[in-house]
């Protein structure tokens, strides 16, 4: 069983497309959307497509712990993570994503080729459950408190246990800038806060950046 969770904030006109592309797909056995404390009808939206489950988090504490959330109540070995702003979704890409894990070829993928995004902090990834599962209290605790690092803490489980993981080129998959969907002003602050966020973890886990 496949389950997509797809964490939102704020996504009421952007989130049916990668609903419906995902859905179409008839790849995936349920669709989950974690509305990460929207003050928008994000929430509504999704429930108009006729997804499996909506929850609606009172405050918004960040996409790491929204997908952890999302993962309760999904029932799939195998997770397909997707965010909310993605333009380009399609069958085929979908399939390029889900099949290696489904075939045991892979225990991650990671969508790439993404404009303006470095692959390794791809927010489009299929994955097998464990990864996403704590195996300790400290493990859950930074999973949930990891925000725009749940990429980062995927990476470094999957690579201190020598795990399997392939990038897969998107073709015409795209972000929708976060200036262009808050505005100049509250998407460059929130840009720099996930910027800032990143360069934290990295500095604290000694990793290379770049």
């Amino acid at each position: 069983m496949i389950s997509c969770i797809i964490p939102a904030y704020n996504e009421e006109t952007r989130i049916k497309d990668v609903i419906y592309a995902i859905k179409n797909s008839n790849l995936v056995d349920e669709i989950i959307v974690v509305s990460d404390g929207s003050t928008d009808n994000t929430g509504e939206v999704a429930r108009s497509c006729k997804v499996t489950k909506v929850l609606e988090l009172k405050n918004n504490i960040g996409k790491g712990g929204a997908i952890i959330e999302g993962l309760k109540y999904a029932k799939g070995e195998i997770i397909l993570l997707a965010d909310a702003d993605l333009r380009g979704l399609n069958k085929e890409n979908l399939e390029k994503l889900i099949k290696p894990v489904l075939e045991d070829k892979a225990d991650m993928t990671i969508g790439c080729n993404i404009p303006f995004v470095k692959k390794e902090f791809s927010g489009l990834r299929c994955l097998k459950r464990f990864l996403l599962e704590p195996e300790t209290n400290e493990e859950y605790e930074r999973l949930l408190k990891s925000r725009f690092n749940i990429e980062n803490e995927l990476n470094t489980k999957a690579e201190k246990k020598n795990l399997r993981v392939i990038y897969v080129k998107m073709k015409g998959v795209r972000n929708v800038h976060k200036i262009k969907k808050y505005g100049f002003k509250e998407g460059l602050k929130r840009t720099i806060e996930m910027y800032f966020q990143l360069a934290f973890y990295f500095i604290k886990n000694k990793v290379k950046l770049f």
